[in-house]
């Protein structure tokens, strides 16, 4: 008898498991189709209006590039630039889920990161070519290895967790446990942001002195 009840709870928390990590790939899928919806329209926007959102404009034009490439990074105050830039939309996420809404917030972050990433690169390689798909990719890294992850996870969080009511107190642990977790990584993501991309930012601007 005391075989076969332990046996039915590894079994009920084997499908517990499974049934999360299924509900996460679904979660990523769609997360996937949002963020690409937001990128392919950033990409739209600016291929169709071209003429007055580039050729027009001076809008990461090559004088505007050398004046940033130029500045002295102070590195300090770049990390603390980040931490507000990175925590205060984080801090809206939890509160959305806190608030019921936390899908709704989820959306239009995915959105919004999506028509951003796109608009950016895509006014880099018309300007530029393969350098400037190069000069994106350097903007972003390496903070980019902490800061997706965290708030894909966050996201996903928000979504599936949440603040949830009624949960058992094993569940509240678990939860926080994995927004300390998501912390963790944003400040990580804000640190290398702060003190590592500027060097890499560097190096990525020699492209344009050739």
């Amino acid at each position: 008898g005391a075989k076969r009840a332990e046996a039915m709870r590894v079994w009920e928390y084997c499908g517990k498991m499974a049934l999360r990590a299924w509900g996460l790939s679904r979660f990523s899928r769609r997360a996937a189709m949002v963020f690409l919806a937001g990128f392919l329209a950033g990409l739209v926007l600016v291929f169709i209006g071209q003429e007055g959102l580039v050729q027009n404009t001076a809008f990461l034009n090559h004088d505007s590039l050398e004046g940033i490439g130029a500045l002295e990074i102070n590195r300090q105050r770049l990390m603390l630039y980040s931490l507000r830039q990175r925590l205060f939309p984080a801090g809206l996420l939890v509160l959305a889920s806190a608030a019921g809404a936390g899908g709704i917030a989820v959306c239009l972050f995915l959105l919004w990161s999506g028509f951003c990433a796109g608009t950016l690169l895509s006014v880099l390689s018309l300007r530029y070519g393969i350098r400037g798909v190069v000069l994106f990719v350097g903007g972003i890294l390496p903070q980019a290895f902490l800061l997706v992850p965290a708030f894909w996870l966050l996201c996903g969080w928000c979504i599936s967790s949440g603040l949830k009511r009624g949960g058992k107190t094993g569940r509240f642990s678990v939860d926080g446990g994995m927004l300390v977790l998501i912390l963790c990584a944003l400040l990580g993501g804000c640190a290398l942001e702060g003190y590592v991309n500027p060097s890499v930012w560097g190096q990525m601007f020699l492209l344009f002195q050739i």
